[in-house]
């Protein structure tokens, strides 16, 4: 629950479970926008900025895009670390390091006075702890859609009510930024951190390029360098907000971001350039880690299942599934899902399928959701209308 633990409190197939009373006009639970105004001049912002990036993504190496993604780092002062004025045209697409011992010192300094940092382990902890905007916006998305993380009977009186008023104020950003909420805030700080604890020392390479990692994949759900700027300066504006700023002060942290992202896009040798690197997968599965929604938010028991490619890799509904008795000791659900149109000799060919997570699937297709509490020896078939229907089911000797 991150921010929000220290308020806790101390102490055949089933129908769909019915949900709270959603807002008429939205289809969402509990969505009670601030007016603030910010959601428009973000909404302008956005279209302003579209008019500057018109780049969408160029290929790039792994090193120039994690120093694309500390873009807004690059353009502070950290001791010890050169600045755009005292390097040369690459300078965003470079990651620096500390010209001498003095410098390296002096930017470990500033890491340890201002955010403890000392080394990895307090790198990840600073993180971790401080820098969770995204995971609290998710929070949030999950109880307007329906998908609780959590009941509010834990948090108490104080808690409620500063998670109601945080609730709220990102309602506004919602149809903004929908499932991308304020992570390029989170990638842009923790990225920036990074740099600079790989600039003097404190990092290894190959501690860096180990962190560096999971946000490259995160960085995967945007899809160029304007989406991720609107999500950072959301995610700017609820740092602002939570650290109890007023509307002058964040209309005033608005336009300094404003500045800022926009100076990015203006430079052909930062995010106006367009370089983007994608990660190598497996497997070119349809969604990214980061698009993932919690849907099994009470689920019980072992939760792996099968699934093939028609439905992770080609992007196909569950068109068949049934759930096995699963091997006792192995983290197995029993469910196995089929789109129903693969051949015998593709379902033979283990490099077909995989084992995922459920509520991988249940992202991919969640249709799948009401069948998912069926007892073994169930199974289902997706009918002309649409919908699932059980079906007879002989389970394999094997």
């Amino acid at each position: 629950m991150g921010l929000f633990d220290r308020f806790q409190k101390q102490k055949k197939a089933p129908e769909p479970k019915p949900s709270a009373p959603s807002t008429p006009e939205t289809g969402l639970i509990d969505f009670h926008p601030y007016d603030t105004g910010l959601a428009e001049s973000v909404r302008a912002l956005e279209a302003d900025l579209r008019k500057l990036n018109t780049n969408g993504r160029r290929p790039c190496g792994r090193d120039e895009f994690i120093a694309l993604l500390a873009g807004i780092a690059a353009l502070r002062k950290t001791p010890g670390i050169p600045g755009p004025n005292e390097s040369g045209p690459n300078y965003f697409i470079t990651l620096p390091k500390c010209a001498s011992r003095v410098e390296e010192l002096a930017c470990q300094a500033h890491l340890k006075e201002i955010f403890g940092i000392t080394d990895k382990a307090s790198m990840v902890e600073f993180c971790n702890k401080e820098l969770r905007c995204h995971s609290q916006y998710l929070d949030f998305e999950g109880f307007w859609e329906g998908r609780p993380p959590f009941d509010l009977s834990q948090l108490n009186g104080g808690g409620l009510e500063f998670f109601k008023t945080a609730r709220d104020f990102s309602a506004q950003f919602y149809s903004i930024v929908g499932h991308k909420g304020y992570l390029a805030w989170d990638i842009s700080e923790c990225v920036g951190h990074l740099r600079a604890g790989y600039a003097c020392g404190l990092l290894t390479r190959e501690e860096f390029d180990e962190m560096a990692e999971h946000w490259i994949v995160q960085a995967q759900i945007f899809e160029d360098w304007t989406d991720f700027a609107v999500s950072l300066v959301c995610g700017e504006l609820y740092w602002d907000f939570r650290g109890g700023s007023k509307l002058p002060e964040l209309n005033k942290g608005l336009e300094l971001w404003t500045k800022l992202v926009s100076m990015l896009l203006n430079d052909g040798a930062a995010w106006a350039s367009g370089l983007w690197y994608v990660p190598p997968r497996k497997k070119e599965f349809g969604l990214w880690a980061p698009e993932f929604k919690l849907y099994l938010t009470d689920w019980e028991g072992p939760n792996g299942c099968f699934a093939t490619d028609h439905i992770t890799v080609l992007g196909k509904k569950v068109g068949w599934c049934y759930r096995e008795q699963p091997t006792e000791g192995r983290p197995d659900s029993g469910w196995r899902f089929f789109s129903g149109e693969e051949s015998e000799d593709y379902v033979n060919d283990a490099r077909n399928t995989e084992v995922y997570d459920l509520n991988t699937i249940c992202n991919y297709d969640p249709d799948i959701l009401p069948l998912l509490t069926a007892p073994a020896g169930t199974a289902y078939m997706r009918g002309p209308d649409g919908n699932f229907h059980a079906e007879q089911y002989t389970p394999s000797e094997d």
